[in-house]
């Protein structure tokens, strides 16, 4: 293969995986509490193919672009009301808590409900933790719910515990778990003062869905065009090779 068809393969094989972020973040346009991603690219270098037989500049090089990794888009979603009193919207750098079997996790999404037992949980029925780690409990049958902007959860007359918030020094290392979750190998620390709970307020997706059609278009567009580079290399090929037998 020649090396214009490496190029265009290489180009080819970062459009497809740029193109499958574009389609995650466009399929998550509604999830509350996405943040959309995008894809790092690096140049690495590779010794240009050769002809056997035929000397040449060993030390030329050819730029191949790699999809390296992918980062997260970090400004929060659109304010959607709703009027719920366990929903939960956090304006400010900051995660909610929640309790998993395997430990804690860290979202964004303040889609909350109770469960039977009056412990407040996420759609996944993982239990909300507050400062001291410890799930949230509320009397069910106590139908006042008031969340105050520093997140003390006041039922009826009592203050059954504070919402714990946290950040982290790196977001972008949190690693993406399903149902709105992340991970993290980081100790998470106390959010800044400066971060409020909003109740009745969901934070909806930050994804713009025009920006990634406009995108995914221009994916496209460059993926042809590098299937034209290949298709016109092999080409190119089939006429020489149809020549040399001629000769021969």
């Amino acid at each position: 293969m020649e090396n214009p068809s490496y190029l265009a393969l290489s180009h080819q094989s970062a459009l497809r995986r740029q193109m499958e972020t574009v389609a995650n973040n466009l399929a998550n346009t509604n999830t509350t509490g996405y943040r959309g991603e995008r894809l790092l690219f690096a140049q690495y270098l590779t010794p240009k193919a050769g002809n056997p037989g035929i000397g040449g500049d060993g030390a030329q090089k050819l730029a191949f672009v790699e999809g390296i990794g992918t980062y997260r888009d970090t400004r929060p979603g659109q304010a959607i009301k709703t009027d719920a009193p366990l929903d939960m919207m956090i304006n400010g750098n900051a995660y909610f808590v929640v309790e998993t079997p395997v430990g804690p996790r860290y979202t964004r999404d303040g889609n909350f409900r109770l469960d039977n037992t009056g412990r407040i949980v996420n759609t996944e029925g993982f239990a909300l933790l507050d400062r001291n780690n410890r799930p949230i409990t509320v009397n069910p049958n106590e139908p006042s719910i008031e969340i105050t902007k520093q997140g003390d959860v006041i039922n009826g007359t009592n203050n059954v515990g504070r919402v714990r918030l946290v950040s982290f020094v790196d977001d972008q290392a949190l690693t993406r778990l399903g149902g709105g979750l992340y991970a993290s190998t980081q100790d998470p620390v106390p959010a800044d003062a400066r971060a409020e709970i909003h109740q009745g307020i969901l934070e909806g997706s930050n994804v713009v869905s025009v920006t990634e059609l406009t995108q995914m278009l221009d994916i496209t567009r460059r993926y042809e065009s590098a299937q034209r580079i290949i298709d016109s290399e092999h080409d190119r090929a089939r006429r020489a090779i149809d020549r040399l037998a001629r000769v021969a």
